[in-house]
């Protein structure tokens, strides 16, 4: 079975980083985080069976942080049907 996965790279604005990592963590589907010496402070790894139930499952994550930061990076993992896209969010380049 193929897992589906992406890695979140947040930049946070308000509070210790160490703090946002704290409350990602035990978030369903969150099978990492630590915080960084950023920027970017936080990365995230989430996993599910679809991509559907991964894009669920990142937003809920996201939604219990969301004032705390300032910007986010969303990479998912290719696949063997290849191809993924980068998202962003807060960020002013390109």
């Amino acid at each position: 079975m193929m897992v589906a996965r992406v890695y979140v790279l947040l930049d946070i604005v308000d509070g210790p980083s160490e703090q946002v990592a704290q409350a990602l963590r035990g978030r369903p589907g969150v099978v990492m985080v630590d915080a960084l010496e950023g920027p970017p402070d936080v990365i995230m790894v989430v996993e599910a069976s679809d991509r559907q139930k991964l894009a669920e499952l990142t937003i809920q994550a996201l939604a219990s942080v969301e004032t705390m930061t300032q910007g986010l990076r969303i990479l998912p993992a290719q696949n063997e049907k290849g191809g993924s896209k980068w998202l962003r969010r807060g960020s002013t380049e390109g």
